[in-house]
Order: C-alpha cells, then sequence, then structure tokens
C-alpha cells in the first residue's frame, strides 16, 4: 500500500450541508475512496468548511487535481 498522505486529498470551501458521504461519490469517479473526514471545531462540532478524502492510490489524487470540482452547487478548492 502507498504511503497514506500522497493519497489524500485536502477539499476546501466546502457547504456546512456536505456529508462525508457527498464526498465520496463526488470523488469515486477517480479511484477508489477509502475515507472522507470533514474538520470540525472542537467546542461546537460544527464544520469548519473543509475535509480531506483518502484514496486508495495516489494516481487518483493526480485524477482529482485536474478537473475543478462543484459540490453541492459550491464551487471547492482542491
Amino acid at each position: 500500500m502507498e504511503d497514506a498522505e500522497q493519497n489524500k486529498l485536502f477539499v476546501g470551501g466546502i457547504s456546512w450541508e456536505t456529508t462525508e458521504d457527498i464526498l465520496k461519490e463526488h470523488f469515486a469517479k477517480y479511484g477508489t475512496v477509502l475515507g472522507s473526514v470533514i474538520a470540525k471545531d472542537r467546542n461546537t462540532g460544527s464544520p469548519r468548511g473543509f475535509a480531506f478524502v483518502t484514496f486508495s492510490e495516489s494516481s487518483a489524487v493526480d485524477r482529482a487535481l485536474q478537473d475543478s470540482h462543484q459540490i453541492l452547487a459550491r464551487t471547492v478548492v482542491i
């Protein structure tokens, strides 16, 4: 298995309504998604507006970086 950090993609500017399942579904076309984690405020538990998606291989990250992305009608930064 490859280094997990090379297989991880930062996704910034996500809507607070975005779920981990929505992220997995969106990025599945680039490769096998092992998981996604939405960063949350420690005190309130509210989403912080960014997430990480982990793929099974780094080539999926490379493919995802080639495109622009809209999730829930919002352009996100990767």
